[in-house]
């Protein structure tokens, strides 16, 4: 018997929260590929993303059976479940990237490598709600320039000329804000399938999460950093992937909080 393919956006990376593979699915009989591997895709929009990520990750032709994703890789799984025609999507602190996401974590960003956290003359709501390269071109040179100049006023003037020896720091950050704005950059499409997020215990709930048949919203009485490895968030998950159940989201009221 094959076992059901489960699909997982979670960005890689360090972090405090738990993680999708926290869950470990793959105990419970479930064929559990992770598609936000490296490369990271830097599409300009959350479908091509999707699309990019699943031929990456050499998706066969197979059912879906679920697709889940933390945060605000939500809008990218939803992409991945129409293109595959998968009917579940679950989601954990599941929420939408906004242009206010993209900018605060522009500017953390900067801050990270002590450069000021002002934002560059260029940067335009425009620029991130249009789906092209452009973002991210002006975002790797003032990433480049950014890193470059801190360098000098870290009195380390043999690393500021040479542009190589910071480029896989200057594109971790393209890498993630790729994801940020591609996930942005959605239509929601509604592919007639169900969404349940199961929340940590401060997070916003989106009531109705758009192209979606139905969502459901179950919160979990935890810290954000232990949602995913907490049995109560392991025990809801799996009454979500056993179909069909009586009450036709997936869940049961037990646990909701």
């Amino acid at each position: 018997m094959t076992a059901p393919v489960l699909l997982v956006f979670d960005y890689p990376g360090r972090r405090p929260e738990a993680r999708v593979s926290d869950l470990r699915l793959e105990n419970d009989g479930y064929d559990v590929r992770q598609l936000m591997c490296p490369p990271l895709p830097r599409e300009a929009s959350a479908a091509a993303y999707a699309e990019h990520a699943l031929a990456t990750a050499g998706v066969p032709a197979v059912a879906v059976h679920a697709v889940l994703a933390y945060c605000m890789a939500a809008p990218l799984a939803q992409e991945a479940a129409a293109i595959t025609g998968c009917p579940r999507l679950l989601l954990f602190d599941g929420e939408p990237s906004t242009p206010k996401a993209v900018e605060t974590e522009y500017r953390g960003l900067l801050t990270s490598v002590g450069a000021p956290s002002a934002l560059p003359p260029w940067w335009s709501g425009e620029l991130i709600e249009e789906r092209s390269d452009a973002f991210l071109t002006y975002s790797e040179r003032h990433l480049t320039e950014s890193v470059r100049r801190s360098l000098v006023d870290q009195e380390d003037p043999d690393s500021a000329g040479d542009d190589e020896a910071f480029a896989p720091l200057v594109g971790s950050f393209l890498d993630w804000l790729a994801y940020l704005v591609a996930a942005h950059r959605t239509d929601h499409p509604a592919w007639g399938g169900t969404v349940v997020n199961v929340l940590s215990r401060q997070q916003p709930e989106v009531l109705a999460w758009p192209g979606a048949r139905t969502t459901r919203s179950v919160r979990v009485d935890t810290a954000r950093e232990d949602l995913l490895t907490g049995t109560i968030t392991r025990r809801l998950v799996l009454e979500a992937l056993d179909t069909p159940r009586r009450d036709g989201h997936g869940i049961s009221e037990e646990g909701a909080q």
